[in-house]
């Protein structure tokens, strides 16, 4: 029997190809910001089945300068205030995570009809 990667390992793996800093925690990080644009720390850590410091140093590293082939460097994420409660913090995607996550669509599009012939 032939197995093959998980869509979101082939996600992870493209994201580390486009820049080859990134770790895999790191990616599938940024993946779930993109699918929950605005949730706080607390509740990524707990979707993500992950410590709170872990994905405190993987949104650490996003918020580095991150180059995405299309320009100058910039960091993908920044931590904001909730509007609700100023004590606590969001993670948001910046232009440039947004950018990067358009250029994950468009790989994964450009990849669906070979999944879908398998």
């Amino acid at each position: 029997m032939q197995r093959y990667p998980s869509t979101a390992l082939s996600i992870a793996q493209a994201l580390m190809k486009i820049n080859p800093r990134m770790s895999l925690r790191t990616a599938t990080t940024l993946l779930t910001i993109c699918e929950n644009e605005g949730i706080s720390q607390a509740e990524l850590a707990y979707l993500m089945g992950e410590a709170p410091c872990a994905i405190s140093r993987a949104i650490d590293e996003l918020s580095r300068d991150w180059d995405n082939g299309e320009g100058a460097p910039g960091p993908l994420v920044e931590r904001r205030p909730w509007t609700q409660d100023a004590r606590l913090r969001v993670v948001q995607l910046t232009d440039h995570g947004r950018a990067m996550r358009d250029l994950l669509n468009s790989q994964i599009e450009a990849a669906r009809p070979i999944v879908a012939a398998a």
